[in-house]
C-alpha cells in the first residue's frame, strides 16, 4: 500500500500547486518533492536521502539542479559534501539549493548556541573546492527560526543558493529572495534567472596581454602603425591608435579565435594519439603526441592569461592550472553592477539604459560647456610658499625617455584599461612606436 499512498500524495501536490510533474526522494528515506511544468525536460541524475540531483534542459539549455535538505547531524552532512564534490559533478553548469543546515560563520545566526567550528569549517572547504557563489538574498537577514519565544528564539541563515561559474557567467544577473515565513520554520526561496540587461551595444575593445607572447604580434603591429597618416601632433597618435585597434580584431579572429575551442579540439587530439600508442607504438605516432602536447600547453597557457587579465587579479603560473580560479573571480565580478543612480539634481536612474543616456547627456552637455569660463578651484593651500631651486628646476623640466619609460613600466600589467581600450603593458609599446616615429619625442607624451 505504500508506494499506492506516495502516488496519491504526489499527485494531491501537483494539483493543488498547479504543477505537471513532480518527484520526491521519499523511497530513500528523504523530504524533499520537486514539481515542474511539461515545458521543462527534467532527467533524475542522482538521489540519495540528503539531496535530488536533476538535469533541467529547457530549450538549448541546461544545467544540474541539486536540490539539498542536509542531515543535522555533522557526520552525515561530511557524507553529503563528499557526494557532492564538484570533481564527482559533470561539465554542465551546477546549482546547488536547499537548507544546508549549517551556516558560513557564527555571524549568520542570533541567538541559540554557536555552531561547532568544524562544521562550519567542512561546509566553507566543499565551497571553495568547488569554486561556488553563495548568491546574496534580498528580505531577510535569517532564513530560519526556531518559533521559540523570549530568550529561547534563535535564527540562523541555513537556507543558500550556491551557483558555479558556468551558470553565473550565463546569468550574471541570477538572484535569490527569502519570501516572508508563514506556516514552515524556513522562508520560502524565490531564485530568479534573467538576461543580462548590461549586455547591450558592440562589446568594448581589450588588448588581450596574450598577444604580446605571440611571435607574430611585434611585426604585425609595425605593419599596421607603419603605414602614413595625415596630421600632426596627437592627431596622429590617435588615428594610429584606432587603426591598430581595428587591426588587432581581426587579428585576433584569424590568429586566436576562441580558445576554448583551440583547447577542446586539441585535448581531444591528445587523448586519441595517447589511446593509439597505447595499443600500438609508433615513432610518427609519438612525435606528433609531442607535438600537439606542446600546442596544448601553449594554448592552456593563453587562456589562463586572459582569464587573468580579464579577473584583474595578481597571479602566479604554477604547474597547476587557474582557469577554474579565474572563472570564480570573473563571476563574481559580474555581479558587482551599478543598478541605480541618483544625481545632485535629484533626478534617478533606475536601469542600465536609463544611466547610460543619462551619461552620454551629462557629458555631451559638459563638453559643450568646455568653453565657457568657470571658477577654479583654489589649491593655494595644498602648495607649500617655498620651494628650493632643486626642486622648482626638477618639477620644470622635460621628463626624458627613460624616466617616461621607467614610470609606464611601473604600472602593473594586470592594471585596468584605459578609456582607448589598451592596458599599460600596451600604452608604453605603442608609445614606443610612436616616438620612434616622432622628430620631438617628449613632447608628444603629454
Amino acid at each position: 500500500m505504500e508506494p499506492f499512498q506516495n502516488f496519491v500524495k504526489a499527485q494531491s501536490y501537483m494539483l493543488t500547486l498547479h504543477f505537471d510533474n513532480v518527484i520526491s526522494n521519499e523511497e530513500v528515506g528523504g523530504k524533499i518533492w520537486v514539481v515542474w511544468m511539461n515545458d521543462l525536460n527534467v532527467q533524475i541524475m542522482r538521489m540519495t536521502s540528503q539531496f535530488l540531483s536533476l538535469r533541467i534542459v529547457e530549450g538549448q539549455f541546461q544545467f544540474l539542479g541539486n536540490f539539498i535538505y542536509a542531515k543535522c547531524n555533522m557526520m552525515d552532512r561530511r557524507v553529503l559534501w563528499e557526494d557532492l564534490r564538484w570533481n564527482s559533478m559533470n561539465e554542465d553548469p551546477c546549482l546547488f539549493a536547499g537548507d544546508f543546515n549549517i551556516i558560513h560563520t557564527n555571524l549568520e545566526r542570533r541567538g541559540g548556541r554557536p555552531r561547532p567550528i568544524a562544521a562550519m569549517d567542512d561546509f566553507n572547504q566543499w565551497i571553495h573546492e568547488g569554486g561556488l557563489i553563495d548568491l546574496s538574498a534580498q528580505g531577510s537577514n535569517f532564513s530560519w527560526c526556531n518559533g521559540q519565544s523570549g530568550l529561547a528564539r534563535a535564527w540562523a541563515k541555513l537556507d543558500h543558493v550556491l551557483l558555479d561559474a558556468n551558470l553565473l557567467s550565463l546569468f550574471p544577473t541570477a538572484s535569490c529572495l527569502y519570501l516572508p515565513r508563514t506556516i514552515s520554520d524556513h522562508c520560502p526561496m524565490l531564485v530568479e534567472f534573467l538576461k543580462d540587461p548590461y549586455s547591450y551595444g558592440p562589446p568594448p575593445f581589450r588588448c588581450q596581454q596574450m598577444w604580446v607572447e605571440h611571435p607574430e604580434f611585434i611585426d604585425f603591429v609595425k605593419q599596421v602603425w607603419s603605414v602614413p597618416v595625415v596630421g600632426t601632433g596627437l592627431v596622429i597618435l590617435a588615428c594610429k591608435l584606432k587603426k591598430v585597434k581595428v587591426a588587432l580584431r581581426e587579428w585576433n579572429k584569424r590568429v586566436f579565435g576562441r580558445t576554448n575551442a583551440h583547447i577542446e579540439s586539441l585535448e581531444a587530439k591528445v587523448e586519441g594519439l595517447e589511446g593509439c600508442l597505447q595499443r600500438e607504438w609508433d615513432i610518427d605516432a609519438e612525435r606528433e603526441l609531442v607535438v600537439a602536447s606542446d600546442e596544448l600547453y601553449s594554448w592552456r597557457r593563453r587562456e589562463d592569461i586572459r582569464l587573468a587579465q580579464m579577473a584583474k587579479i595578481k597571479w602566479n603560473m604554477d604547474d597547476d592550472r587557474n582557469s577554474k580560479f579565474f572563472h570564480v573571480w570573473l563571476a563574481n565580478k559580474l555581479r558587482k553592477r551599478i543598478k541605480g543612480m541618483r544625481t545632485p539634481d535629484g533626478v534617478e536612474f533606475n536601469s542600465p539604459e536609463e544611466i547610460h543616456n543619462g551619461a552620454v547627456a551629462y557629458f555631451t552637455n559638459f563638453l559643450k560647456n568646455t568653453n565657457q569660463s568657470r571658477a577654479l578651484p583654489d589649491l593655494s593651500d595644498l602648495i607649500l610658499p617655498v620651494i628650493d631651486v632643486e626642486d622648482c628646476t626638477c618639477l620644470c623640466h622635460i621628463p626624458s625617455l627613460d624616466e617616461v619609460t621607467e614610470a609606464l613600466s611601473s604600472i602593473p600589467i594586470n592594471s585596468s584599461p584605459g578609456p582607448d581600450g589598451f592596458g599599460a603593458a600596451s600604452e608604453v609599446l605603442f608609445g614606443f612606436f610612436y616616438c620612434a616615429n616622432s622628430e620631438d619625442r617628449c613632447a608628444y607624451w603629454f
